[in-house]
């Protein structure tokens, strides 16, 4: 079994913890020394069946959770990592290692021109497939996938929580 911590301070959580929230954020199991901090609340009741009717189960229906069903997903979730912030040099730089002009580029890609103008100014972030259009075309890479940062994560106690950023105030 794996060791829970405490969501504020990162101490190791005894017994279950405690589901407390502080000061309108989203509520976060703490161990009992920082539930002291905010107010507890109870923890969501599993979905039951309606007095005592039969609840049917048809077979191969995969049941969805109600958060999941409720947000609608976006371009984030599909993404694998960052995109890196030097984009506009590496998009321009490899264009003219190709020989395109922004004008060519966008035929290739079926761009519109004005799109690759705004890129290589870093006025906006490629989309998920332009970002795969230039990578596939040019030959880069655009996204900075983190491998170091998340190899420290993955220590447990060493990340970092929110008790070593905030600054309580004690009466």
């Amino acid at each position: 079994m794996q060791t829970e911590y405490c969501e504020l301070c990162g101490a190791p959580l005894t017994k279950k913890g405690r589901l407390v929230q502080i000061e309108g954020a989203k509520p976060m199991k703490v161990c009992d020394k920082c539930a002291k901090l905010g107010t507890e609340v109870q923890a969501p009741r599993p979905a039951s069946a309606g007095f005592g009717r039969p609840t049917i189960v048809r077979k191969g229906s995969a049941q969805v959770p109600a958060a999941a069903a409720s947000r609608k997903r976006d371009m984030f979730d599909y993404m694998e990592g960052d995109i890196v912030e030097d984009f506009p040099k590496r998009i321009a730089a490899a264009r003219q290692a190709k020989g395109f002009s922004q004008k060519d580029l966008a035929f290739v890609l079926k761009m519109q021109e004005g799109d690759i103008k705004k890129l290589e100014r870093g006025e906006r972030e490629p989309t998920e497939a332009e970002r795969k259009k230039l990578e596939a075309e040019l030959g880069i890479e655009l996204l900075d996938t983190g491998g170091d940062a998340d190899a420290l994560q993955q220590g447990g106690v060493a990340a970092t929580t929110l008790g070593d950023v905030l600054q309580v105030k004690r009466k």
